[in-house]
């Protein structure tokens, strides 16, 4: 049996006597937030901040120490661990393409085998949504034009030390989940699956750049800033802009952060991010004493992961979008009947592992021949001009782009982490880059999946302005880009028509 196989029958077996006919199957209950940082739920990133609801599922439960987001974005991650299907596979390509409506997932099949289902709170998981600056960014990253898409990220403090409930949507979310869970508890014997989407810790909107703008202001009030140790916080070593991969480069330069930062300000957003976390937590606290309330938390298995973590000014980003720890490492915790206390596990393992496990014995039969794609890895959607893959092997990460010839690779050693991923060593080792690239290719056909997502980025666009008619020129021109596109309007647009008719 290969490794990458045994991660996955791991975590059936973890819960396979919950599930047998001789035991009344448990209770699920799955706490999603949005870009949790993994490597807080484990040492020594856990001592940057506390989070004593984290720290309860991990002296309770398990902990995996190498879990990934399948793409470092909301909805194609969401739509990976909905589905149990790779990216490629349900082409979820970008924050607007993802599954379709009617998709069927877990939640669906465990309806179908007698739980009671409830999903609160951010699902974001199909086609439509995000907004139109996102869709168009995605679909025009081919055009060789360089333009800040994002607010420079910033702190904003509120309130005072009595000052607990920041993201109100969330906490009345959190709310609606504990009723919920008094509720079933004391109307039905069947067992239920409870799903609660956070938007912390994403980023806020930065209100004063206008309707369109990003998600660039971290925020928080002195009540989560207390949990925080500030005198932990480093600075992020970045390399020279002129030394950046050229992937990075756009990323960077999109997101705007190429301008000057004080040691001060990174700082304060790492601060202000970890402050951000320190609620989130708080939010799954909530789920939790609901379920310690009735006496159900001994039957029912809790798991609290995230979609993609968050960079906050690593390599000279925030954001996701980005292979690097930050960015792709999510955290996995798991509680339930059956798992060991303090169990740290080490086995790579994804978001799509989330499906067959919550089914158990229920597994879609899909999922067997796809075991061997479980360290794969990809992104196709905005602030990033090439499709990205990243195979993990062993002491390697591997970050192949586009055709694999376009764009140069990436190959970080067996300390990457510690490292800080600054040390591209693909030059170095050939070898192992020529037997990675082979192993990759053999899972995925990465240049046939880049030529497919660059085909339907010119589909979507023609279809998009087509739409416009004679509002095209206005519309285009306020998105988020729009200080930068103003400067040169026309030639803009003409670098998108040179982008359409060069692929005819």
């Amino acid at each position: 049996m290969s490794v990458k196989a045994s991660a996955l029958i791991f975590l059936l077996q973890v819960f396979g006597q919950s599930w047998s006919q001789n035991r009344p199957r448990p209770n699920i209950v799955m706490v999603m937030s949005d870009a949790f940082d993994g490597r807080l739920t484990f040492g020594p990133g856990s001592k940057f901040v506390q989070l004593p609801f984290v720290n309860y599922l991990r002296e309770l439960g398990a902990t995996f120490l190498n879990a990934y987001t399948n793409s470092p974005i909301c909805c194609p991650s969401r739509a990976a661990m909905w589905s149990g299907q790779f990216v490629h596979l349900t082409q979820s390509w970008n924050n607007y393409k993802c599954l379709d409506a009617n998709a069927t997932t877990w939640m669906d099949l465990l309806e179908a085998n007698g739980y009671v289902t409830k999903m609160m709170g951010k699902l974001d998981y199909t086609s439509g949504g995000h907004s139109v600056s996102n869709r168009v960014e995605a679909w025009t990253r081919d055009v060789p034009f360089l333009l800040r898409q994002e607010g420079r990220p910033v702190t904003k403090l509120v309130g005072n030390m009595s000052t607990v409930r920041i993201m109100g949507t969330d906490w009345e979310n959190a709310d609606k989940a504990a009723q919920w869970i008094h509720q079933r508890a004391a109307s039905s014997e069947q067992p239920f699956a409870l799903y609660l989407g956070l938007n912390l810790p994403h980023p806020y909107k930065t209100e004063s750049l206008g309707s369109t703008a990003g998600g660039s202001t971290f925020l928080t009030s002195p009540y989560w800033l207390e949990k925080v140790s500030s005198e932990l916080i480093t600075v992020p070593k970045w390399l020279p802009l002129a030394a950046l991969h050229p992937v990075d480069y756009y990323t960077t330069y999109t997101k705007n952060c190429t301008g000057s930062f004080t040691e001060e300000e990174v700082r304060r957003i790492r601060a202000f991010y970890y402050a951000m976390c320190a609620e989130a937590d708080a939010l799954l606290g909530q789920v939790i004493a609901a379920l310690r309330e009735i006496r159900l938390l001994g039957n029912t298995v809790v798991i609290f992961t995230a979609d993609h973590g968050e960079l906050a000014m690593e390599h000279r980003q925030f954001y996701k979008m980005s292979m690097y720890e930050g960015s792709s490492h999510v955290p996995l915790l798991i509680m339930g009947p059956g798992l060991k206390s303090g169990m740290q596990v080490n086995q790579l393992v994804s978001l799509v592992d989330l499906y067959p496990t919550v089914l158990g014995e229920e597994v879609d039969s899909r999922i067997n021949s796809l075991l061997y794609l479980i360290f794969i890895f990809e992104y196709h959607g905005c602030n990033v001009n090439a499709s990205t893959y990243m195979l993990r092997s062993g002491r390697w990460k591997y970050i192949a782009y586009a055709d694999g010839l376009s764009v140069p690779p990436q190959l970080f050693g067996e300390l990457f982490a510690l490292e800080e991923e600054l040390h591209n060593v693909v030059l170095k080792f050939p070898n192992v880059r020529a037997h990675l690239d082979k192993r990759l290719r053999s899972i995925i056909d990465y240049p046939e999946v880049s030529t497919t997502v660059h085909l339907y980025n010119e589909k979507a666009f023609i279809a998009w302005q087509h739409t416009l008619g004679n509002n095209y020129s206005k519309v285009i021109g306020s998105l988020r880009w729009h200080v930068d596109w103003q400067k040169d309007a026309l030639a803009n647009e003409r670098a998108i028509d040179k982008w359409l008719s060069d692929s005819l």
